[in-house]
């Protein structure tokens, strides 16, 4: 909470505290669930990829020594996410396929594998791949009610659509998803998310022209429902 809340070198620094502690006590799992904690500011906050995998890789292996497959399917979760930032988009589909089959019917951990296997192809310049994925995330993240969740697909939907030459759907589909962050007082910024912005949502811009900042505007005034429904819209593209 003192890493979301800006303090990130106090927060981490409390999260080590907590690892430190709980190896010292010799609680496994508790170890673990510190571990997995870590693991997330860590990536987010203070953008430190190595020191997260390593935080996720530990908790994954001692959940799955004692047997805590829930445990172990929710630290799966990190060490994907943070392959996929390194760019290590070979294991990271690899892991993203087993969570998927891990997934069962747990909506957020599918909603998850399906949005790591997006990102792959996304990286890999496989965009009609990525919008299939990313709409199946979508799916999946839309019982949960999680806004910023969903926005994130949304905004992936936009990416793809760029790359599969659509750019004004990619524009509105981006300008919605600024216009909710910004209603939410709230921004994001991971290094691999936003270079993959740069190069999708970039050219999109360039293509449109001087019509590119009006299609933009249209978009940052179109309800993020009305987004969701276009971003879902799979006609004539795979």
């Amino acid at each position: 909470m003192t890493a979301r809340r800006g303090d990130v070198e106090l927060g981490l620094a409390r999260l080590d505290e907590a690892v430190g502690l709980w190896r010292e006590v010799g609680e496994r799992d508790e170890l673990a669930a510190a571990l997995d904690s870590l693991g997330w500011p860590r990536i987010y906050d203070a953008g430190d990829e190595a020191a997260a995998l390593q935080a996720f890789e530990e908790a994954m292996e001692i959940w799955r020594e004692l047997g805590d497959t829930p445990g172990e399917t929710r630290a799966l979760v990190g060490v994907c996410q943070v392959l996929v930032a390194l760019g290590e988009v070979e294991r990271a589909e690899t892991l993203s396929r087993e969570l998927l089959e891990r997934a069962g019917d747990d909506v957020r951990t599918e909603h998850f594998a399906y949005h790591f296997l997006a990102d792959c192809a996304l990286i890999r310049g496989e965009t009609l791949e990525a919008e299939t994925r990313y709409r199946q995330s979508l799916q999946a993240a839309l019982p949960l009610g999680d806004v910023l969740e969903t926005s994130f697909e949304v905004q992936g939907v936009a990416m793809a659509a760029a790359g599969n030459g659509d750019p004004r759907r990619a524009l509105l589909l981006a300008g919605s998803v600024e216009a909710l962050w910004d209603s939410l007082g709230v921004s994001f910024s991971l290094a691999f998310w936003d270079a993959l912005l740069e190069r999708y949502i970039g050219p999109a811009r360039g293509e449109l022209g001087p019509e590119a900042d009006s299609v933009w505007t249209a978009g940052r005034a179109l309800p993020f429902d009305d987004a969701i429904e276009l971003a879902l819209d799979s006609q004539d593209r795979g």
